[in-house]
């Protein structure tokens, strides 16, 4: 475009390539030895295509696809122009069939000084008229917007595609921190796990060692006392055979009318005093025998002791497990639905059966006639726990019940009456159970009950405070997506406190 001329006159486009029907002109300063081509006929438009609907729609395979791209690059070059080398801008035709801007061609033209002529076939044109192409133009306009739609969503495609990386590299980096997390503690569960089973072995070890040993010595004591019961049997079996001398003797001085020997007295009082020391010989033996027995050896205690701490420790640790699940709350009782003889502390921590009725007004949310009690806090979702001090007395109950349990007249105490619960009645400690309570024996008298409540999975856990033992455990409950409150059964001599 330095506005350098050819042989016939009209300017030279250097750097075109070879489109609309012509040829690629020679470098600047050079001629060309080939007649120019007869004019070209103008570019066809194609027609825009209906849109499809969705359903009628196809998906393009990968070479459609490849195609698709050829196609719309040589539709970009055809709609390019070949000065400017950027898309049509209000293309004109000339009289050879090529196109260019309007802008263009009329500054490549007023370079040049001699007649017009076409810049990229070379051919002299008779004059300088020019036909607009609308429809070369219509198409490079729709290329224009297609290229500015397309560049921001390939952009934006970009963007996301990053920020999707970004996110797939930190999920892996917490997979692998999170795998590097489990690794760790499986590898605590194994080495704990390999403790354990070293230190049984060891305790089964000292166990088969003290078995052998007691074994040993009961097998010793054995032959010892055979040995002994031989021995005394001869010695005896020789007294007997001597004191049938003695007797013979007697009876036949006593037929003949002779004095029964002096001696004979002695030999008697010998023989009785020798059997009396024997037995208490034998008597002092066997008592040290069962001394031997029933005396634990030192190391057979130790295991023990080892076992029972290993025992303890795990059920503390189970126990505290547990209670880290459930949140403790503060529980009041509320006096409205208390029973007339139940005497409540001022502050709603404790409740007791008094002799004589106290003067309540009745409704429908008090308890009539059996003494029990709500808390005023309800729960309908959670974890809750509380624990409730019964002290010392033989008559109570505690747990949970729904908002709707029975209030006046009988009571079904038991989970098809709304009420979950444990309690003492004399001697018996039992679980409000359907259709009959279930009897417990706790390892410890309970003085104090925690109380936990899972409402989401319809548990109800009952544990022995003092000692962390499960007392009993209500599995899967009908109070899903009910209210709950914790519900208190009092005897007569029982106090329960919060």
């Amino acid at each position: 475009m330095g506005g350098s001329q050819s042989q016939e006159g009209g300017p030279e486009v250097t750097g075109v390539s070879r489109r609309h029907g012509g040829e690629v002109p020679q470098p600047s300063g050079s001629r060309s030895c080939e007649a120019p081509l007869p004019p070209r006929a103008p570019l066809p438009v194609p027609k825009a295509k209906e849109p499809q609907s969705q359903a009628g729609s196809r998906t393009l395979g990968p070479a459609a696809m490849a195609g698709s791209s050829e196609a719309a690059a040589e539709l970009q070059e055809e709609a390019t122009c070949a000065i400017c080398l950027d898309l049509f801008r209000s293309p004109v035709m000339l009289d050879c069939g090529h196109n260019f801007c309007q802008a263009c061609i009329g500054l490549c033209w007023a370079r040049s000084a001699g007649a017009p002529s076409c810049p990229q076939c070379r051919q002299a044109l008779p004059s300088r008229s020019l036909r607009p192409n609308r429809q070369l133009g219509n198409i490079a306009a729709g290329l224009r917007r297609l290229g500015q739609t397309v560049e921001p969503r390939q952009e934006q495609n970009q963007s996301e595609l990053e920020s999707l990386r970004r996110e797939r590299g930190e999920l892996e980096e917490q997979l692998k921190k999170e795998r590097c997390t489990c690794q760790g503690y499986l590898d605590k569960v194994k080495a704990e796990r390999q403790k354990i089973a070293s230190e049984f072995k060891q305790l089964h070890q000292c166990l088969e060692e003290q078995e052998c040993l007691l074994m040993a010595r009961l097998g010793e004591l054995e032959r010892q006392i055979e040995t002994r019961v031989k021995e005394k049997a001869d010695k005896l079996s020789k007294r007997i055979f001597h004191l049938d001398g003695l007797i013979r003797e007697k009876e036949e001085s006593q037929l003949s009318g002779c004095e029964f020997p002096q001696d004979t007295g002695d030999i008697l009082g010998r023989c009785e005093k020798g059997k009396f020391q024997q037995k208490e010989w034998t008597s002092q033996n066997l008592e040290k025998a069962a001394g031997v027995c029933s005396k634990k050896p030192p190391e057979l205690e130790e295991a023990a002791r080892k076992l029972q701490d290993a025992s303890t420790t795990a059920l503390r640790e189970e126990v505290e497990e547990s209670q880290g699940l459930y949140t403790k709350v503060n529980v009041t009782l509320d006096p409205d639905t208390a029973q007339s003889r139940l005497i409540l502390a001022e502050d709603g921590k404790s409740v007791m059966q008094g002799a004589t009725q106290q003067h309540r007004p009745d409704s429908t949310k008090r308890f009539d006639p059996w003494p029990c009690v709500l808390g005023c806090e309800g729960f309908d979702s959670g974890r809750p726990c509380w624990e409730v001090e019964v002290g010392s007395g033989s008559c109570w109950a505690v747990g949970v019940a729904l908002e709707s349990v029975r209030r006046k007249g009988p009571i079904d105490m038991n989970p098809v009456g709304g009420i979950w619960a444990v309690g003492q009645y004399k001697e018996k400690f039992q679980a409000l159970t359907s259709p009959t309570p279930t009897p417990f024996l706790p390892s410890m008298v309970p003085r104090r009950v925690r109380v936990c409540l899972n409402h989401a999975e319809g548990q109800v856990t009952f544990v022995n405070a003092d000692n962390e033992a499960t007392i009993f455990t209500f599995l899967q409950a009908t109070f899903s997506g009910k209210r709950i409150y914790p519900w208190f059964w009092v005897g007569k001599g029982s106090q329960l406190k919060l």
